[in-house]
């Protein structure tokens, strides 16, 4: 199944409120917009579910990224939008809306037309209930100015607070997790529906919950030169959706990786189960351990044929 991404010509211009505008990003943004993110680095790294942005992370490095938003944002490949205040004087926060990725379009039932949503506030308008004055704007606008029919908001379980705030919302909520630590939800926002779909929902959740996820070795290889970053996970969709998350959003740990991204787009790479794990239910199996030799012999097998890797290969990626 595959739903579409609203087209460039339909993504509305942005929306005010009398606590904020929401208009496109663009590169000439960038000091205001490094502003917010230096001063809430902790908090975005929670967010991000990784190490961006850097204690060392830079003004010209913060151009690119946001050169890179716009160019995609013309080009309709996703579409980000800064959070101004009123007068537009200051960055508040920012929201990325970007196209669901393979793995996650099953958490999407029927729907026709489809995004992911991701957005965070100034640290310093945490307490002043900004972010729950963000999170119901969004929900209007996207229900009203957008064709859209689902919107998954995307939740890092490192980021508890907004978890939290989304969960009050009463939206469907879908796991999502990963063996490296890392783990969250996918906040389901649709049109409404009748009672039969909405029973279909139901077991949708019911059935994400008891299917095992599959554990094995990933690569993530660059179509030009062939480099390739390896990993392992328990969970093999909930890792690349991840992955792809955080390359979508120039929030990756390999900053190779993310370089090579910025440059080429998400055409540019496939995303690659290389071996999985068979399924056992025997109660002294080892599944950390056995995914450890499982990579070691993949990190070998890709040496032994010259297969470039990426610097985090060898940092359990």
């Amino acid at each position: 199944m595959c739903v579409r991404f609203p087209a460039r010509s339909s993504a509305p211009s942005g929306t005010r409120t009398e606590r904020l505008v929401l208009r496109p990003l663009r590169a000439s943004d960038v000091e205001r917009d490094y502003d917010a993110v230096m001063a809430s680095a902790a908090q975005l790294r929670q967010w991000s579910g990784g190490d961006w942005p850097s204690d060392d992370f830079t003004l010209a490095e913060n151009l690119v990224d946001l050169e890179r938003h716009e160019r995609e944002h013309e080009r309709g490949d996703a579409y980000t939008y800064t959070v101004l205040s009123p007068d537009e004087a200051r960055c508040l926060g920012c929201v990325y809306i970007v196209p669901v990725w393979p793995l996650a379009v099953p958490l999407c039932g029927s729907a026709v037309c489809a995004a992911c949503i991701g957005f965070w506030v100034r640290a310093s308008e945490v307490a002043n209930d900004l972010e729950r004055h963000l999170l119901g704007s969004l929900r209007e606008w996207l229900g009203t100015d957008w064709s859209l029919d689902c919107v998954l908001f995307t939740n890092y379980v490192e980021d508890a607070r907004q978890g939290a705030l989304l969960a009050e919302t009463g939206l469907l909520r879908l796991p999502l997790g990963w063996s490296d630590g890392a783990a969250g939800w996918a906040f389901r926002m649709a049109r409404p529906r009748t009672a039969e779909r909405t029973a279909g929902r139901k077991a949708l959740v019911r059935e994400a919950l008891r299917t095992p996820r599959p554990a094995g070795v990933y690569g993530i290889r660059n179509a030009a030169s062939g480099k390739t970053l390896l990993g392992s996970s328990l969970d093999l969709p909930g890792i690349l959706n991840r992955q792809r998350f955080q390359l979508e959003n120039g929030s990756h740990p390999d900053r190779e990786l993310q370089a090579d991204w910025n440059e080429l787009g998400p055409g540019g790479f496939l995303f690659e189960t290389l071996d999985q794990l068979k399924p056992s239910d025997a109660p002294d199996d080892d599944l950390p351990e056995d995914l450890r030799v499982l990579k070691a012999m993949w990190l070998e097998k890709l040496a032994t044929a010259g297969v470039p890797l990426y610097p985090r290969s060898s940092r359990g990626a």
